[in-house]
């Protein structure tokens, strides 16, 4: 025969339903549910119901005869049919005042344009406000009215490079002063800034080019 546990003087009722259960760890337990519960719908009742019967009903499902019915508006026009591509019409009405005739986006446009600018031409660039700059394109950037190259060039024995935005209002002009003696493999000519690949001051090219203009615009004004 088992013995019995030991006797202890009564209590509350909790204590001994705490006493007559099985020892175990407690658990944090965590309901989770799993499955979506749709909402149940109302069902229609009669009309002529007693008020004693509604009281009885929950109120999600009481009819409700002073609310109004929400009024539901049509989605407003979708502004993609109207244009499909915003960044493309935004970047052409840029370009329109920007650069009207296109000339300049032709000049940089070096995957459609066979005589625009590349990369190793030599190039003189004048501004509104300040002195023109000359130097070796290093880099062309085509990114709509984003577009921009980088120009190199020594000065007083120093390296100075410049990047150019081809669109900016303070851009006077850009000229082709010599073209790269051959076809450049690379997009990008960083390797010039070597000392062994490096083309130094190109003033005297442009000197020389600013000479043969002059003389020619000179000598087509005394023809006439």
């Amino acid at each position: 025969m088992a013995a019995l546990p030991a006797m202890r003087p009564l209590g509350c009722l909790r204590s001994l339903v705490r006493a007559s259960e099985p020892i175990q760890p407690f658990i944090n337990r965590r309901f989770i549910s799993t499955a979506y519960s749709k909402r149940p719908e109302r069902v229609p009742l009669p009309p002529n119901m007693p008020q004693q019967f509604l009281t009885q009903i929950p109120l999600r499902f009481r009819p409700d005869p002073d609310r109004e019915p929400l009024k539901i508006y049509p989605a407003p026009p979708s502004a993609r049919k109207a244009c499909k591509d915003p960044i493309a019409a935004v970047t052409e009405s840029q370009l329109a005042v920007l650069d009207p005739t296109g000339e300049r986006k032709a000049m940089f446009d070096y995957r459609r344009n066979p005589k625009s600018v590349k990369t190793g031409d030599i190039v003189r660039v004048t501004f509104k406000n300040g002195d023109p700059f000359n130097g070796i394109v290093l880099s062309i950037k085509l990114r709509g009215v984003d577009t921009s190259f980088l120009m190199r060039n020594e000065l007083t024995r120093v390296a100075v490079e410049m990047s150019v935005k081809v669109f900016s209002p303070n851009v006077n002009s850009v000229e082709i002063v010599q073209r790269s003696e051959k076809k450049r493999r690379r997009a990008r000519l960083y390797y010039l800034r070597d000392k062994a690949h490096d083309r130094r001051s190109v003033e005297n090219v442009v000197a020389s080019y600013v000479r043969q203009k002059k003389a020619f615009l000179g000598g087509g004004n005394r023809r006439r």
